[in-house]
């Protein structure tokens, strides 16, 4: 059944089938309105759908994704997938980015519904929950409306993640790497090798998953991907540490600012604590500076096990605004 079919919406709005690429023009346009919504600025653009979109893992374009429109105008969509994730759970994936003059109850509360009916076939196994996301002022706070409606639909916040701004990139601080290791130029062919190790750094964290050739084509294919940015720490032939900046050129010239963002930050299991993410974070907010940034941002979990917010925060970055995780075991 297609997940058009089972949206019970309230009127007037109405859902219909994906079509494609030619939906996503108005797809980034609401996703970005939806991220400002949440705090979040990072502006999407319909070439990074195409991206996305193209390389989907456990979801059927063709059934698990529908648009919602009120008078034939697009307002919102949902995309229904799973997550087999390494700790033996199944998440099934709430995700319907509205535009913020349409977020209200009774539509809100309909999506969620519909995708929790819809991806009801995919509860074959024990350990199976339905995750969703809300905008929060942050644990041991009370929860902002949207959230207050997960909750009432049966979730609880179990993450955390925050959204930080370094507002100048004046007094970087200097730290150095250990004895041993060193920054190397990416060159092409050490791009896989960079990633694999990206993905095995974050291996035992709440939502690691094995990675799938799908997710390096969406990698590479990355809109904004700059290697030049990149700072990759070397131990030998091993990779212990790495940051992979990159600039949104689009939504620099859209917002009126000069921002890159220092993002998928790892560092290898056995060299973690040794000052390897600082150093690194140093150096690429020095070639954000250098290539004529003025800020700097990142996304980061607030509960990760190496104390990373404490060292964002430490290195100048300021909490812009926190998202909730939000979970729902199934009774299968």
């Amino acid at each position: 059944m297609h997940l058009a079919e089972t949206l019970e919406l309230p009127a007037p709005y109405l859902p219909r089938p994906y079509r494609g690429r030619a939906d996503h023009p108005a797809m980034a346009a609401i996703l970005e309105a939806h991220r400002l919504y949440m705090g979040d600025p990072e502006m999407p653009t319909a070439e990074d759908m195409d991206v996305t979109y193209a390389h989907l893992t456990d979801c059927d374009p063709d059934v698990d994704i529908c648009v919602i429109e009120l008078d034939g105008r697009p307002v919102a969509y949902s995309r229904a997938s799973r997550e087999d994730l390494d700790d033996g759970w199944r998440d099934c994936v709430i995700f319907s980015p509205t535009h913020p003059d349409h977020i209200a109850e009774p539509l809100f509360t309909a999506l969620v519904e519909g995708q929790e009916r819809h991806m009801r076939k995919w509860t074959d196994t024990d350990r199976v929950r339905f995750r969703a996301y809300a905008r929060h002022p942050g644990p041991d706070r009370p929860a902002t409306r949207d959230a207050a409606w997960l909750e009432g639909l049966g979730y609880r916040a179990t993450e955390w993640s925050a959204s930080l701004v370094r507002p100048g990139l004046e007094d970087i601080p200097h730290r150095e790497l250990p004895a041993g290791v060193e920054v190397r130029p990416v060159v092409e062919e050490d791009i896989r090798t960079i990633w694999e190790a990206d993905g095995e750094a974050f291996r035992g964290e709440w939502d690691s998953r094995d990675q799938t050739e799908d997710d390096w084509l969406e990698f590479i294919e990355f809109p904004h991907l700059d290697p030049s940015l990149w700072k990759v720490a070397w131990a030998g032939d091993i990779v212990v540490g790495q940051v992979k900046s990159y600039i949104n050129r689009d939504e620099n010239a859209a917002r009126g600012y000069r921002r890159g963002y220092t993002e998928y930050i790892s560092t290898h299991h056995d060299w973690r604590n040794r000052g390897i993410a600082g150093a690194l974070l140093g150096m690429s907010l020095r070639e954000l500076k250098d290539r004529g940034m003025t800020e700097a941002a990142l996304g980061v979990d607030t509960n990760n096990p190496g104390g990373a917010f404490q060292l964002y925060t430490g290195l100048g970055f300021e909490l812009q605004a926190y998202e909730a995780v939000y979970t729902k075991p199934i009774a299968v």
